[in-house]
Protein backbone atom coordinates (compact mmCIF):
# COMPACT_ATOMS: atom_id res chain seq x y z
CA UNK A 1 0.00 0.00 0.00
CA UNK A 2 1.17 3.64 -0.98
CA UNK A 3 1.66 6.14 1.60
CA UNK A 4 -0.21 9.52 0.78
CA UNK A 5 2.44 11.80 1.19
CA UNK A 6 0.18 15.42 0.45
CA UNK A 7 -1.01 17.52 3.31
CA UNK A 8 -4.24 16.63 4.89
CA UNK A 9 -7.27 18.85 4.29
CA UNK A 10 -7.71 21.93 6.23
CA UNK A 11 -10.98 22.71 7.22
CA UNK A 12 -12.02 26.59 5.92
CA UNK A 13 -13.98 26.78 8.83
CA UNK A 14 -11.09 25.94 11.75
CA UNK A 15 -7.97 28.69 12.28
CA UNK A 16 -4.94 27.89 10.18
CA UNK A 17 -1.36 27.43 12.64
CA UNK A 18 0.23 29.10 9.61
CA UNK A 19 0.97 32.69 11.12
CA UNK A 20 1.43 34.34 7.67
CA UNK A 21 -2.44 32.53 6.81
CA UNK A 22 -4.46 35.21 5.09
CA UNK A 23 -1.73 37.93 4.58
CA UNK A 24 -0.96 38.17 0.93
CA UNK A 25 2.88 39.56 1.16
CA UNK A 26 2.77 41.07 -2.71
CA UNK A 27 -0.17 43.04 -1.77
CA UNK A 28 2.08 44.16 1.56
CA UNK A 29 5.15 44.85 -0.56
CA UNK A 30 3.30 46.72 -3.36
CA UNK A 31 1.96 49.38 -0.68
CA UNK A 32 5.39 49.51 1.02
CA UNK A 33 6.35 50.73 -2.68
CA UNK A 34 3.71 52.80 -2.93
CA UNK A 35 4.07 54.45 0.76
CA UNK A 36 8.03 54.93 -0.48
CA UNK A 37 7.10 56.89 -3.14
CA UNK A 38 5.00 59.27 -0.94
CA UNK A 39 7.83 59.98 1.08
CA UNK A 40 10.47 60.29 -1.38
CA UNK A 41 8.17 62.34 -3.21
CA UNK A 42 8.20 64.94 0.00
CA UNK A 43 11.62 65.57 -0.95
CA UNK A 44 11.78 66.18 -4.33
CA UNK A 45 11.31 69.98 -4.04
CA UNK A 46 14.11 69.83 -1.60
CA UNK A 47 16.08 67.72 -3.33
CA UNK A 48 15.87 69.37 -6.67
CA UNK A 49 16.62 72.80 -5.88
CA UNK A 50 19.07 74.49 -7.79
CA UNK A 51 21.26 75.55 -5.04
CA UNK A 52 21.33 71.80 -4.31
CA UNK A 53 24.60 70.47 -3.25
CA UNK A 54 25.18 67.55 -6.02
CA UNK A 55 26.01 64.95 -3.65
CA UNK A 56 22.33 65.19 -2.58
CA UNK A 57 20.70 65.05 -5.57
CA UNK A 58 23.15 61.80 -6.77
CA UNK A 59 21.55 60.40 -3.18
CA UNK A 60 17.89 61.63 -4.76
CA UNK A 61 18.31 60.21 -7.94
CA UNK A 62 19.45 56.71 -6.04
CA UNK A 63 15.96 56.60 -4.14
CA UNK A 64 13.84 57.76 -7.07
CA UNK A 65 15.79 55.07 -9.22
CA UNK A 66 15.35 52.65 -6.27
CA UNK A 67 11.36 53.10 -6.46
CA UNK A 68 11.52 52.50 -10.41
CA UNK A 69 12.98 49.52 -10.34
CA UNK A 70 10.94 48.06 -7.14
CA UNK A 71 7.97 48.85 -9.05
CA UNK A 72 9.01 46.21 -11.81
CA UNK A 73 11.09 43.51 -9.88
CA UNK A 74 8.85 40.55 -8.25
CA UNK A 75 7.81 41.37 -5.15
CA UNK A 76 10.05 39.53 -3.25
CA UNK A 77 13.07 41.41 -4.65
CA UNK A 78 11.64 44.52 -3.63
CA UNK A 79 12.77 44.32 -0.14
CA UNK A 80 16.10 44.74 -1.11
CA UNK A 81 15.53 47.37 -3.59
CA UNK A 82 13.92 49.57 -1.64
CA UNK A 83 16.39 48.76 0.98
CA UNK A 84 19.03 50.81 -1.04
CA UNK A 85 16.64 53.70 -1.78
CA UNK A 86 15.74 53.71 2.40
CA UNK A 87 19.88 54.12 2.53
CA UNK A 88 19.96 56.84 0.26
CA UNK A 89 16.85 59.00 0.86
CA UNK A 90 18.32 58.91 5.10
CA UNK A 91 21.82 60.16 3.12
CA UNK A 92 19.47 62.83 1.54
CA UNK A 93 17.31 63.65 4.87
CA UNK A 94 20.78 64.18 6.93
CA UNK A 95 22.56 66.32 4.45
CA UNK A 96 19.14 68.22 4.38
CA UNK A 97 19.00 68.86 8.20
CA UNK A 98 22.51 70.20 7.93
Amino acid sequence: MATDDRDPPVSPHLPSSDPDAGVDVDVDVRLTVIEYGAVAAEYAAAATHPDTPRAIVDDYAIVVDALALARRVPAEDAPAVLAVGTRALLRVHRALLG
